[in-house]
């Protein structure tokens, strides 16, 4: 590796800084030095590694993430001979396994320890930084990595009179390295987060009295903490490639069992047995193993708290510190999920008293105790587990000043504004490790920390690499993010929460979203396009690579795509038609609820194989609270000619009904490779032709036949009517084509701007179209593709909808545009923000209400809404 005294460029004292020495500070140290060759010089407040594990040091600290999990993937040697000797490790062995990683690698020798940064300069000219420390030294670097953690910046000061105290005062945060002894002392404990969940039952032990103020009860459930079993360490280590490969699929980073889809879906008895089994199974599985829309459904939240308030009930005895321990007000996981290892019991103690200040607020601390607003207490000890100014604190600490003298906290000043949650425009060359706006505390943090590390490693090499000596986020991508990230928390319950995770801790701080909680998987996709596009938003020296596609999601479709992703790391093409099928038919759990005005039968029609094989298939006619005569919309489902079915298509179905005002025929049609090309398209014309000869009695007018298909169901929609045309057919009197897969073999701007879709790529679209065909041979058949058609004049009107995300944009809009200029009337208007398949994911995306703004007026300008006459009828 080239370091920067090698180029051209204003030599500085080191290639990288780094701040911190727990996981992330280690880790960078040991990339940026070891891997790369880079000079790097790392500072540490403590006199050792460690991090948080060095700082929190309070009886009962350990980690809620399985120790096996909670570790370093990047060295397989590392991995095997660490032997964890509990499920969940406290204190003492985690920094014990930092220590050997230190070590190991020979970190300690690039630390600088006892030292703290407290200012970090840009310099514009000489694009280099100027870092100085408390100890009076100032050096200069080009990069600089900021591993000085997210909960490391504790709360200071937070009651008047607390340097009045004649005892003790102890902080979680800043334990004494000797520890202390709590026999026969009257301590009180103030905080009831996730620090004040372990302390007190610890300290409940030895104290003569211990007294809790509590402001907010917490859903806590069991930890499941045991000693790990000596068969365990070679079982993981012999999976473990495995093991990290589930854990960076799932939504918070650990390889825990995949969530039923929804708290609503089933009865009670079946809930409260998923709620018992990972009630005790520790870790985070009762959010992310349970049902996958707790983060999302308030109803189905509803369901897990109340639960655990019913469990707190059961274990303390006392009914009204039961409820005083029982939270209410705020749904589970929007603030962090705590875990605990007998803390409700605690409460069971003669010694252990509860004060709730909600009701009696803390004024003040005295000389001899605390005042509340309902009487004195009085203490020889104070514990204050009290929290931290989260995700931000230790940046804002830091004294960054950007580009043109940009003070970080004055940008900051409404909420970070970042990219990824990593890099900061105007603060070129800093990388913030598991910062504001990235998925931060709620991916297990060890796999998070070298996501960016390794992140920021590849852009330090691109840049270097480039003979550069400048990488930065663009204002554009910083924007982007900024959308991104707060449609996403939207799309949640977070929002609705005062807690660190939206900065409501801390007094006078922006309540903003601090988190990107998209989960895991969709935040390394999206980390990995920006890497693959060249670091797409990013400039890198005098070049700025385009925003890649991800970033141009709509927030609410991104969180879908967040959902989609767990679980299964393999793109559509490499699913089995069956796991294809299955896969398409799971988007019903993203759709909108059916809409109850709309009433539906089941029919059969004959296929274009009745006359000789007797085969009918079921067809659905959906019926608005509306006035007949109406509308016909025959409505071809999607699928890719492989899977979909009238199931899939029911409620968006129940949506065109009642939107539109019209009588909704969805037919089934056969599907490949067991039906092979022509079959779709000629189910799809008779199905049309059934649903014009039966529209009278189902309520609807013959003179009104509205062709409308999605995606492959899009596709045969244009060449039915094309068929109706040539083939002395039904008069139509409109298209609707919602994002149609025109051709096989097209070559357009869009299959090379989106080549992985998402949901569906290039590489998927070519095969549903080879598995249709059966031969691509028969790619240039007029019944194959309406593109093939000898002419495209005295076809009925359209509306070509586009996705601006999806590899078959182009392609669909070239044939809209093909229509207009044979004479045909036409609209064609992309969404932006979406995505192929769009339509389906009505129950979490709003603007999907959008297509049928744009689906209505264009049918009422051509005369074919509820109640408007019509000049065509039946040829």
């Amino acid at each position: 590796m080239q370091t920067t005294n090698d180029t051209a460029h204003n030599p500085t004292n080191v290639d990288v800084v780094v701040v911190g020495a727990g996981f992330a500070g280690l880790y960078a140290t040991h990339r940026l030095r070891n891997v790369l060759g880079l000079r790097v010089r790392s500072f540490e407040a403590g006199s050792g590694p460690g991090g948080t594990w060095y700082w929190n040091r309070y009886p009962g600290a350990r980690c809620d993430i399985e120790s096996y999990n909670y570790s370093y993937s990047f060295d397989e040697a590392l991995q095997r001979e660490w032997r964890w000797s509990e499920r969940f490790a406290a204190q003492p062995e985690i920094l014990a396994y930092l220590e050997h990683v230190a070590d190991r690698f020979d970190l300690r020798r690039s630390y600088t320890f006892e030292t703290r940064v407290t200012s970090a300069v840009w310099d514009d000219a000489g694009n280099f930084w100027t870092v100085g420390t408390d100890a009076g030294e100032k050096l200069t670097t080009r990069f600089i990595i900021a591993g000085s953690g997210v909960l490391s910046a504790a709360q200071q000061n937070e009651f008047p009179g607390l340097g009045d105290f004649e005892g003790d005062v102890l902080r979680t945060a800043a334990w004494p390295h000797e520890g202390y002894d709590f026999t026969g002392k009257r301590v009180a404990v103030i905080g009831t987060g996730s620090s004040g969940l372990q302390v007190i039952p610890e300290v409940a032990r030895d104290a003569a009295h211990l007294t809790v103020f509590q402001r907010t009860p917490q859903y806590a459930i069991p930890l499941g903490n045991r000693p790990t079993f000596a068969h365990e360490h070679d079982e993981i280590v012999n999976d473990y490639a495995a093991i990290r490969a589930a854990s960076r699929l799932n939504f918070v980073g650990a390889p825990y069992p995949e969530a039923s889809p929804s708290a609503l879906a089933v009865d009670e008895e079946t809930r409260k047995a998923i709620y018992d089994k990972y009630y005790d199974g520790g870790g985070f599985r009762m959010l992310v193993s349970t049902f996958g829309d707790l983060l999302h459904n308030k109803e189905a939240n509803d369901t897990v708290s109340e639960y655990i308030r019913d469990r707190i009930k059961e274990r303390v005895e006392d009914p009204v510190v039961a409820d005083l321990l029982s939270p209410k007000g705020y749904s589970y996981a929007t603030k962090r999920a705590p875990f605990e290892y007998g803390y409700f019991e605690t409460f069971n103690q003669e010694n252990v008293e509860l004060v709730d200040v909600q009701s009696t607020p803390i004024r003040s601390i005295t000389a001899t105790g605390v005042e509340t607003s309902a009487q004195h207490f009085e203490f020889d000890v104070i514990v204050m587990a009290t929290g931290f100014d989260a995700i931000t604190g230790s940046l804002l600490r830091m004294g960054l000043i950007g580009r043109n003298g940009a003070e970080l906290a004055t940008r900051w000043a409404d909420g970070p504004h970042t990219y990824l949650g990593i890099a900061v425009p105007d603060f070129p060359n800093l990388f913030m490790i598991t910062g504001p706006q990235s998925p931060s505390v709620i991916y297990n943090m060890p796999l998070a920390i070298e996501d960016h590390v390794e992140f920021a490693s590849a852009a330090i090499e691109a840049t270097l690499g480039r003979g550069a000596d400048l990488f930065e986020a663009t204002a554009q991508a910083g924007d982007a993010w900024q959308v991104l990230v707060s449609g996403i928390a939207d799309a949640t319950l977070m929002t609705q929460t005062a807690s660190w995770y939206m900065g409501a801790n801390i007094p006078g701080k922006p309540r903003a979203a601090l988190l990107f909680a998209g989960g895991a998987p969709l935040y390394r996709a999206m980390c990995a396009e920006v890497e693959a596009t060249g670091f797409g938003g990013f400039r890198i020296g005098e070049e700025t690579a385009p925003l890649p596609s991800s970033m141009l999601l709509d927030p609410k479709v991104a969180t879908v795509l967040g959902l989609i992703m767990l679980g299964d790391a393999r793109s559509y093409e490499q699913l089995s038609v069956e796991e294809q099928r299955a896969m398409l038919e799971s988007f019903v759990l993203v759709q909108a609820p059916p809409r109850q005005s709309v009433k539906f039968e089941e029919r059969t029609y004959p296929t274009a194989a009745a006359e000789h094989l007797n085969l009918h298939l079921p067809v659905r006619i959906y019926h608005p609270d509306a006035k007949g005569p109406l509308p016909v919309v025959v409505f071809l489902h999607p699928g890719g000619w492989v899977g979909g079915s009238i199931a899939l298509s029911h409620a968006p179905s129940t949506e065109l009904a009642e939107e539109l005002g019209a009588v909704v025929v969805t037919p089934s049609y056969r599907l490949a490779p067991e039906h092979p090309f022509p079959a779709a398209i000629d189910d799809a014309y008779a199905a049309l032709q059934w649903a014009v000869e039966h529209a009278a009695e189902l309520g609807g007018d013959p003179a009104r036949i509205v062709i409308a298909g999605e995606s492959a169901g899009a596709t045969l929609a244009a060449i039915a009517a094309q068929r109706a045309r040539d083939e002395n057919g039904p008069r139509l009197a409109a298209q609707v084509l919602l994002y149609p897969p025109i051709h096989p073999t097209a070559d357009t701007e869009s299959r090379r701007l989106f080549p992985h879709g998402p949901v569906v790529g290039v590489a998927a679209v070519t095969q549903m179209w080879e598995l249709y065909l059966g031969d691509l041979a028969l790619q240039d058949s007029p019944l194959a593709s309406p593109r093939n058609a000898s002419s495209l004049e005295g076809l009925p009107p359209a509306l070509v909808l586009t996705a601006e995300i999806d590899p078959t944009r182009d392609e669909s809009e070239a044939y809209g545009h093909a229509l207009a200029a044979a004479g045909v009337p036409t609209e064609v208007k992309r969404l932006d923000g979406f995505i192929h398949a769009t339509l389906n994911l009505g129950g979490y995306v709003p603007r999907t209400r959008e297509i049928y703004e744009a689906i209505n007026p264009f049918l009422a300008a051509h005369g074919q809404t509820a109640g408007s006459g019509a000049a065509t009828g039946i040829r």
